[in-house]
């Protein structure tokens, strides 16, 4: 059933250019007017493809004009140059800033400088302020670098092309984006050099090194759309653009009504069966309650609440349909088996009743006939892969909330290390939800961001320990219970047949009275047997058990870490390591159930 005409949201087309360059003492040597006509000239070259490219691909995003950002940290300077040229060209003002904001205005070259500061600090959409422990300069620089290229898709650099005179440096900026996929468009300030633009899916078969020769080409249209499609649009291949619209046109449903895998496990007494298994309302009440305890725990979650709130939306729906499917999934794949161990029965039966035998005959055409087409409707609807699918992304999602709380920290770039461009339809939308939650508004100091790890700790990483621990004694269990009963049917079977045949042999009566239902037991418990061992093979608990316990220790140790008063760079690397090792054990739960399709039991 469909709970309302509303789907998955569809997000915003939207392209973010960071900034990083040389401040205005640097700049003195070179035409300053003409610094700044080329920065806008390639601003507006790349509004004008990210329009051409949007409307392009209007199908996958929200029906809006596209929306363009600049992120600066808006220094004397290259940073302040090109905010103002943004904000004049109508785009959106985002800040990093490396100091508190006193701090880093007082740290301007002139009054001019200053002035110019406060003007674009009151137009800013957002101001991130990453005060650190406020005994090192070159921290602040670094952090606000990191930050700036974990929220762009695009680092404007105004660089000389030398290597960073310090870290944080214009140099250093410039390789991040690079191993981290962002496109870099080079601006060099002599004028008589060609613009550049650098991206590593340029040579996707390598990590990308600053001057590497196949990463280079000109900057122009043709270029630039190239990477601009890479970046922001989903993968090219024809199925991947149908699952997408598949999962655009997904609704929600009131009432789950496969309930075979929610009623094995209440019969092997792993939990208890109820009106949560035939609601999907009750799930959705319990990702709401999880997702509000982490926004009144990690209390900085506030200042970004407008945009926590689509992230909050793109997961909840994520998460309910990966529920729904992963129940219907598991649901068919235990119909089927168990249906055809009870055909085999069924068909025997008429050895005990053969005046019943075109009833038995009937009733063993009607399960072949339900097998067969549970798979076959598994099949046709995707049950299997909407379930991997859905449930890949929602745990992509997750994360997102903790690492955007922490300013400079992101989630591993979409792709491959060499190659940053979508290979999944998932890995575009995670990217694009990102995107669309633009930096947070904050100011970070020390104390700050300490107590954030530990409440990151407290309400994203220690409830995934305690659910890895539960799912591995529950799925572990489960399997026994299972083994047990599997052990049982042969048991059972080599009992009966030894006991037919001494019958035989000593020429006993009870075997002519009770042979037939000797038959049945020792042709039928085997298939039933068979019938519970496939349900094992194809869930593989043992595996899952054993997954979710090496996730628990990994995550368990970073948990103690975060608690260790650490500084914002340790709290940030930590987050995205624990995002990462989440997205690991997914990864290889889906390498194992990906070929495991819906079978005819």
């Amino acid at each position: 059933m469909s709970g309302g005409k509303s789907g998955p949201p569809r997000l915003p087309f939207l392209v973010t250019v960071g900034v990083t360059g040389h401040r205005a003492e640097a700049l003195e040597t070179y035409d300053a007017p003409a610094i700044a006509r080329r920065m806008r000239a390639i601003l507006e070259t790349v509004g004008e493809t990210a329009q051409q490219v949007g409307a392009s691909a209007g199908r996958f995003f929200r029906d809006t004009p596209p929306e363009l950002r600049l992120l600066s940290p808006i220094a004397d300077g290259a940073d302040q140059i090109a905010a103002e040229c943004a904000l004049d060209l109508g785009w959106d003002l985002q800040v990093v800033l490396p100091f508190a904001r006193v701090t880093y205005r007082a740290s301007l070259s002139d009054g001019s400088a200053r002035k110019r500061f406060d003007q674009l600090v009151e137009r800013a959409s957002a101001v991130l302020e990453l005060t650190g422990d406020g005994s090192s300069r070159t921290e602040g620089y670094v952090m606000a670098g990191r930050a700036t290229v974990a929220h762009c898709d695009l680092l404007l650099a105004v660089w000389d092309g030398e290597p960073a005179r310090g870290p944080g440096g214009t140099g250093d900026v410039v390789q991040l984006a690079l191993t981290r996929g962002t496109g870099v468009i080079h601006c060099h300030p002599e004028e008589a050099r060609t613009t550049e633009l650098l991206w590593s899916a340029f040579d996707p078969e390598v990590l990308t090194l600053t001057h590497d020769v196949g990463v280079v080409r000109p900057f122009d249209r043709a270029n630039l759309e190239i990477a601009l499609r890479g970046l922001l649009l989903p993968p090219p291949d024809a199925d991947e653009a149908r699952f997408l619209a598949g999962y655009y046109g997904e609704r929600r449903r009131r009432i789950r009504t496969r309930i075979e895998y929610p009623l094995m496990l209440a019969m092997a007494g792993v939990s208890r069966f109820g009106a949560k298994d035939f609601r999907e309302r009750h799930f959705s009440a319990q990702s709401r309650d999880e997702w509000q305890r982490h926004r009144s725990g990690c209390g900085d979650a506030r200042a970004t609440r407008a945009t926590a709130d689509l992230l909050e939306e793109a997961y909840n729906w994520a998460d309910s349909l990966a529920a729904h499917f992963a129940q219907t999934y598991r649901s068919g794949h235990i119909f089927g088996f168990i249906l055809g161990g009870l055909a085999v029965c069924i068909g025997l039966s008429a050895f005990m009743a053969p005046w019943w035998k075109m009833e038995f005959a009937g009733i063993e055409l009607v399960i072949t006939f339900a097998i067969i087409l549970n798979a076959w409707v598994g099949t046709k609807q995707e049950w299997h892969r909407r379930w991997l699918d859905y449930r890949q992304l929602a745990e992509r999602l997750r994360p997102m909330r903790s690492l955007k709380l922490l300013g400079l920290a992101a989630p591993d770039p979409q792709g491959t290390a060499t190659n940053p461009t979508a290979r999944r339809w998932i890995e575009f939308y995670a990217s694009s939800v990102w995107r669309a939650i633009g930096c947070p508004t904050a100011a970070l100091d020390k104390g700050r961001a300490a107590k954030l790890a530990i409440a990151i700790a407290d309400y994203e990483v220690a409830p995934q320990v305690a659910y890895h621990r539960r799912n591995a004694e529950r799925v572990e269990k489960l399997d026994q219970r299972l083994e047990t009963v599997g052990f049982a049917l042969f048991l059972a079977t080599l009992v009966i047949s030894l006991a037919t045949v001494v019958g035989m042999a000593i020429g006993a009566q009870f075997i002519d009275r009770f042979g037939d239902w000797f038959t049945l037991v020792s042709a039928g418990f085997p298939a039933l047997g068979t019938a519970v061992f496939g349900i094992r093979f194809q869930a593989d608990f043992g595996g899952d058990a054993l997954r979710s316990m090496a996730t628990a220790a990994t995550l368990g140790r970073i948990d103690e870490e975060m608690r260790r008063d650490v500084t914002l760079p340790r709290a940030a690397d930590l987050t995205e390591q624990a995002a990462r090792v989440m997205l690991a054990d997914l990864d290889e739960w889906r390498l194992v159930n990906q070929q495991r399709e819906l079978e005819f039991g």
